[in-house]
């Protein structure tokens, strides 16, 4: 019967995960998307809240143009809680729901700035959460792609 070498296999498992970049992209990507996942949880119950008329709403409250803002209010507090789940679990769909919800406040912020009140540093922010996400999803991808020609490479 062969004998297992136990230290040996820790060392080289240890090994192994310490040049691997690919796990520690995949594993910041993941923490960050879940980071953003509870802040949308949040922001949804907040904006739930405010349609029951519990709290104020996040834009403020001005009675100019009040059919648009519950439209978007009713459609973010539906496709914000959606997202935030999606995006915990670490499902494509979550990501690309959050996208479209992200992309659905700039535009209606910046395109329809007269309806909704543009406010800058909240655009700015969506932006830059996306901006975020995309150059840890890049770097994550590469580091993965490397790590492939370098398994191929190596011979075995």
């Amino acid at each position: 019967m062969a004998r297992i070498e136990t230290t040996a296999a820790s060392a080289s498992t240890r090994a192994w995960v310490e040049d691997r970049p690919a796990v520690r992209w995949r594993f910041v990507l993941t923490a960050y998307l879940r980071i953003i996942s509870v802040c949308h949880l949040l922001w949804a119950l907040w904006e739930w809240a405010a349609l029951i008329g519990i709290v104020p709403p996040i834009g403020g409250t001005t009675t100019r143009a009040i059919l648009p803002r519950q439209g978007a209010a009713f459609f973010f507090a539906g496709v914000d809680p959606i997202a935030a789940v999606g995006l915990w679990l670490g499902s494509t769909w979550g990501t690309a729901t959050w996208l479209v919800a992200t992309f659905a406040r700039i535009i209606i912020h910046t395109a329809y700035a007269g309806i909704f009140d543009w406010d800058l540093p909240w655009t700015l922010l969506q932006i830059g959460t996306i901006a975020v996400y995309l150059l840890l999803f890049f770097l994550s991808e590469r580091a993965d792609r490397e790590e492939g020609l370098r398994r191929r490479r190596r011979p075995e």
